[in-house]
């Protein structure tokens, strides 16, 4: 909803009150006029006076309700907005790397290494745009209540150094760790697990620049935790509260100028929860994230 459609709901506020307290006027000088009894007429006045009070006030709910609506419709439409512009990068950027390797590897005449480069930075580049199609398709059948966790036997452990070794080959260097010295088999919905822990570990890479990033597992009462712990800005205390909102991403230039939809930490949540989890944030000392998965553990 645009600035004049709101200035013009309060002016029409503003105009509703202002007539309720004209008519109890004229009302009151009717009344006076009419009777000449002065008990009554007092009686008659704060009979007026209370009933106009509990309409303005119902009057004026009405308005703060409305106003709340409208704006969190303008929040939605910018939040919207915003990934529309940002997913529309996201698209383009990998399909344009995709596109010059396959083009570089039709008319030139490389050797075996240059060639296998090539096609490893392809495969990379496609990887980023599945995980983009999987969020964005993820995030609508969320939004229709039709996710229902496949839950199968996982071995934690596996599954996290392939994650690692995954996010290390597709940024080309290791600053991603495990450090996992047990095995840990729960039932979970592998893919949805999967999912959870890329995302995070996808947000920390893109804040983190070029310091390290740890993920640590813990078994803490009747819990597995799993932390992803990086050394990037952090997250301010008055934002910490809407990252996982669907859209949501941090409003700080620096950051909108990172690539980004706004649905991974969302549908991270969402997941979680399906397995009776819960994904929590906490400030890194001296700077950074820690987002910790916690999944029943017996």
């Amino acid at each position: 909803m645009s600035k004049k459609s709101n200035i013009l709901i309060y002016l029409l506020g503003i105009y509703v009150v202002l007539q309720f307290i004209w008519w109890g006027y004229q009302i009151i000088n009717l009344g006076a006029l009419v009777d000449s009894s002065n008990d009554q007429t007092s009686r008659r006045v704060f009979m007026i006076l209370g009933e106009g009070g509990v309409f303005i006030l119902i009057l004026l709910a009405g308005f703060w309700q409305i106003q709340r609506a409208i704006k969190k419709e303008i929040e939605l439409s910018q939040n919207q907005n915003n990934f529309l512009l940002s997913v529309t990068h996201e698209l383009k950027t990998p399909l344009t790397s995709i596109q010059l390797a396959l083009q570089t590897l039709s008319k030139r005449d490389l050797n075996k290494e240059q060639t296998q480069t090539l096609i490893e930075k392809a495969i990379s580049e496609n990887e980023r745009l599945k995980i983009l199609i999987d969020n964005i398709i993820q995030a609508s059948s969320i939004e229709n209540k039709g996710l229902i966790a496949d839950k199968t036997s996982i071995n934690i452990k596996s599954l996290l150094e392939s994650i690692v070794e995954k996010s290390n080959k597709r940024q080309e260097n290791n600053l991603v760790s495990l450090k996992c010295p047990n095995e840990y088999n729960i039932l979970a919905d592998i893919f949805m697990i999967e999912t959870s822990i890329i995302n995070i570990i996808e947000n920390a890479i893109k804040y983190a620049g070029s310091n390290s990033i740890i993920v640590k597992v813990e078994n803490i009462a009747h819990h597995l935790n799993i932390s992803i712990i990086d050394q990037g800005p952090g997250i301010d205390d008055h934002e910490k509260n809407f990252i996982f909102d669907k859209f949501y991403r941090v409003g700080n230039e620096e950051t909108r100028l990172k690539k980004g939809s706004g649905l991974g930490l969302y549908i991270a949540k969402q997941f979680i929860q399906l397995h009776n989890g819960e994904i929590t944030y906490a400030k890194n000392t001296p700077c950074g994230s820690i987002f910790t998965i916690s999944l029943p553990y017996e």
